[in-house]
């Protein structure tokens, strides 16, 4: 038997979200293919004239509501990943944003984290350089490999200094 659009479209947005975690952005582009999938309309039952948009940004923002989406949660556990990975904060920056973070709330997370340590990607570099075991590599040839990892000019010279 035929659901409701809403009905249907949001019960497919929170089995997805059982499957994987995501932002708003991912479910709204998610919820748009799902439209556009002819299955959906054996599926569902799509009032006339209805605003599918609108339809999606409400699903999402119900979502939002019921706390099922927890973008907050989630990027701090990205963040966390990447920063186990080892990467530099432009390339964190990066990743969160290709992810589909609004760049606001990555610029705000990552000002906190410097706020609270200044020398948050120092540390990373260190460990860097050990994993890699790139320590006895001339100055040059090091700060080229650092450059490339997208790690800042400020925090390369402070380790150089050292």
């Amino acid at each position: 038997m035929k659901k409701n659009a809403d009905e249907y479209l949001f019960n497919e947005a929170v089995k997805y979200l059982g499957k994987y975690p995501a932002t708003k952005k991912k479910i709204n582009e998610y919820l748009q293919k799902k439209i556009k999938n002819k299955k959906t309309y054996s599926r569902a039952i799509f009032p006339e004239g209805i605003d599918k948009d609108k339809l999606i940004e409400d699903i999402v923002d119900k979502l939002d509501e019921l706390k099922i989406i927890n973008e907050d949660r989630y990027l701090d556990s990205m963040f966390n990943y990447y920063e186990q990975s080892l990467f530099s904060i432009k390339k964190i920056k990066n990743k969160l944003y290709q992810k589909g973070f609004n760049q606001k709330n990555i610029d705000e997370y990552i000002s906190s984290k410097l706020y609270e340590d200044p020398d948050f990607e120092l540390e990373i570099l260190k460990k860097y350089i050990k994993k890699k075991k790139i320590s006895n590599l001339e100055i040059s040839d090091l700060k080229k490999k650092l450059y490339q990892q997208s790690f800042s000019e400020n925090s390369i010279y402070k380790l150089i200094r050292e």
